[in-house]
Order: structure tokens, then C-alpha cells, then sequence
């Protein structure tokens, strides 16, 4: 008896088909872990594959750490003294804020703590330069008045 690997009646290829061609049939699917409330097996029998057995709890959802929100005031840090290092007349003060901004943006998401405490050394590094420059500024102007009097 010989096995003939090319059989002469083939069978229908769609005589058996696993899909419906109507997309919202209904689907029967057994429920999961992740799809639903577990399925009971018949008794005697083990759980399938992906199901829990009857009365066991639902595993925990994967713990995620919460997103950290943006360090905004790093990131308008940085672009001010971006923009004041730019302008060549206050390089010295846009430099130091740069850098206190940059190191904020960068800590944000591994240490928000340091990130926020980078982010107000600028601050106040600017500032205080900024006050030394208007300063400065102030005594040249004095100082060209009371000369030419």
C-alpha cells in the first residue's frame, strides 16, 4: 500500500474557514489573565495555557514609575542665558546660568530633587550678575557725568 503525496481530491481551502468575512461578528475567545476574568476548566481537568485556575487572584499590573513632570523653569534658564551669552555684551552672565540649566534639564528625570536645586543656582547666579552688570553700568554713567561737570 502505497501513501501518494499528491492525493487526487484536495479539500477546499475556504470549505473551512477560521475568519468570518463580516468584521464585526463576534469572536469567541477564551478569557485570559489579560483578557478578562479567568475561565473555569472542566473538573479534573488542568487550566489551559494563559488562564488562571478557578479562585486564583489576577496578577498585578506592571509597576511603572510615575512620568517626572518637565523642569520648565530650567528650560526657560537655559534659553535666556542662551540668548544673553549670544549677545556677546552679557556673555559673562549667560554662561554660568547656561550651565546651571543644562545640568538641570539633564538631572530632571534621575534626580528631580538635585535638578530643582541646579535649576536655582542659576537663578540666582544670573540675577546676581545681571545686578552687578546694571550696577557697573550705573557707576561708569555716574562717574562720565560728575568728569565732564
Amino acid at each position: 500500500m502505497s501513501q501518494d503525496p499528491y492525493p487526487s481530491s484536495r479539500p477546499d481551502p475556504d470549505e473551512d474557514r477560521p475568519y468570518s468575512d463580516d468584521p464585526y461578528a463576534p469572536v469567541d475567545r477564551p478569557q485570559s489573565v489579560y483578557g478578562g476574568p479567568p475561565s473555569t476548566p472542566p473538573p479534573g481537568q488542568p487550566p489551559a495555557p494563559g488562564e488562571l485556575p478557578p479562585g486564583a487572584p489576577l496578577p498585578p499590573p506592571y509597576p511603572y514609575p510615575p512620568p517626572t513632570p518637565p523642569n520648565t523653569s530650567a528650560i526657560v534658564l537655559t534659553v535666556l542665558a542662551g540668548v544673553a551669552t549670544m549677545t556677546g555684551y552679557c556673555c559673562y552672565i549667560g554662561i554660568p546660568g547656561l550651565i546651571f540649566g543644562i545640568l538641570g534639564i539633564a538631572q530632571q528625570s534621575s534626580d528631580p530633587e538635585g535638578a530643582a536645586r541646579m535649576t536655582r543656582i542659576g537663578w540666582i547666579v544670573c540675577g546676581v550678575l545681571t545686578l552687578l552688570t546694571f550696577l557697573a553700568i550705573a557707576a561708569i554713567i555716574v562717574i562720565a557725568v560728575l568728569t565732564e561737570a
